[in-house]
């Protein structure tokens, strides 16, 4: 990967850093999953790999070894490859994640999914302690997973560690708590009344000399005992370099509006309610919906879809790349995300950037990227309530060309003024990385 640092961040390094020749930072980016072709919190670390390089980093990276292929097709001619290293299932995590199979999707995500990181996290942690020793390590920082009460152990390596940006805390909204089973809220309710035994086991986030989060509703589910720094970044950012702003040729007025809905075909992800709100969407208009992603749910959403009489203007792409994805999104006019339980929400922004109005759910992370002059939030108080919330909205951006158009430039005025771009925070996770490791070395006699 050798690109020149962007001027931006040769300016920032000499600024912030001092002298423009000293040593650069030597950092381990510890992150299960490090991929772009999975969930949106599985970007990061790359992210962060590419951006930090380019401002002079030195990086190893220790991740599993599912991603290995897609890093070695994606860093073909990269001279530093030695320096990542990956790790290996183990019998038991197999037979664990087999096992989980009997379970509802959300007990095999937080509780069969979590023993199996916790397993991972140990033998990353016996890796990332042999690489502080042998390759001069100044500081370990781990961006994902952004669960707040998820275990870290990164602890007790000898180095400071920084975690984050965490995201998290979250409830579904009243109206739809019952989409979680009794028996799932209940293993939910004791597995989060069981987490600060198990923080004392794992104290990677209690021991962390620093930890980021995106909101103040993170701080307040960070694990009970903490000591560390809080800083406060926005978990999600943008590639401007991809995301760049839509020109829309001038097209006939009876072409359809195209709304698009791009994420995981997951319960929480609302595209079940999306599908029921463009029935009436289609039924007064001549709109088409574009859905990309997969997930466990998309078998019975494409019946769905079907049985709402408007399938034949619903097309499911299923999962593509991000540069794939991109291409349909930009003949695309409004983006659209029901989801109910979105700590962050990266594609929003995205396509915020884009020029693409917003419809999403006035709840979390949504609600906190998404302002009334870029988009139009939808109260989740009841389910139908939402699902009609969502065909209105839809229906008053697919009449007037005008509001999508001024929603539109107003989101991407909106990246740009509260800094969600991808290199305004590399620069100040750099800051961070270089402030922790002053702070330790200020509190060493």
């Amino acid at each position: 990967m050798a690109e020149k640092s962007p001027e931006r961040g040769s300016i920032f390094m000499a600024s912030q850093f001092g002298k423009p020749n000293a040593k650069p930072i030597r950092v381990i980016i510890a992150s299960e999953n490090a991929s772009m072709r999975m969930s949106g919190e599985s970007n990061l670390p790359l992210f962060y790999l590419k951006l930090l390089r380019a401002r002079g980093a030195e990086i190893w990276i220790v991740c599993h070894s599912r991603v290995r292929n897609e890093l070695r097709e994606l860093f073909p001619n990269d001279i530093d490859f030695h320096r990542f290293h990956f790790i290996e299932d183990t019998r038991l995590q197999v037979l664990i994640w087999k096992l989980s199979h009997r379970f509802p999707y959300r007990i095999q995500d937080l509780i069969f999914g979590q023993w199996i990181h916790a397993i991972t996290q140990r033998t990353t942690r016996k890796v990332v302690k042999e690489l502080v020793k042998s390759e001069n390590i100044q500081i370990v920082f781990e961006p994902a997973p952004i669960s707040p009460k998820g275990l870290s152990f990164m602890y007790d390596l000898g180095v400071p560690v920084v975690i984050g940006p965490l995201c998290g805390g979250l409830e579904f909204p009243p109206a739809f708590r019952y989409m979680d089973s009794p028996v799932t809220r209940l293993s939910i309710k004791l597995g989060r009344a069981a987490s600060g035994l198990a923080h004392q086991w794992a104290p990677g986030k209690l021991q962390a000399e620093s930890l980021i989060v995106a909101n103040d509703r993170t701080a307040k589910a960070l694990p009970h005992g903490y000591r560390g720094q809080v800083y406060k970044v926005v978990e999600s950012g943008v590639d401007l370099s991809i995301c760049k702003p839509i020109e829309h040729q001038s097209a006939d007025p009876r072409d359809p509006v195209r709304f698009i809905f791009w994420g995981r075909f997951v319960d929480w992800k609302g595209a079940q309610f999306l599908v029921q709100a463009f029935k009436q969407v289609s039924e007064q208009s001549n709109a088409v919906l574009e859905m990309i992603g997969d997930g466990e749910l998309m078998d019975s959403i494409k019946t769905q879809a079907t049985e709402t009489g408007a399938g034949d203007r619903i097309n499911f792409h299923g999962r593509l790349s991000r540069e794939e994805s991109i291409k349909i999104i930009q003949k695309c006019h409004v983006f659209v995300i029901p989801s109910l339980r979105e700590c962050g929400g990266n594609a929003i922004l995205e396509i915020m950037a884009m020029g693409l109005p917003i419809v999403a759910t006035n709840w979390a992370g949504p609600a906190q990227y998404v302002e009334k002059t870029c988009g139009i939030l939808v109260d989740p108080t009841t389910v139908d309530g939402f699902i009609n919330g969502l065909a209105d909205a839809m229906l008053r951006l697919e009449k007037s060309p005008e509001l999508r158009q001024k929603m539109g430039a107003a989101g991407i005025e909106r990246v740009k003024e509260e800094n969600f771009d991808w290199e305004s925070k590399a620069d100040r996770i750099l800051e961070i990385l270089h402030e922790t490791i002053g702070q330790k070395a200020a509190r060493q006699p």
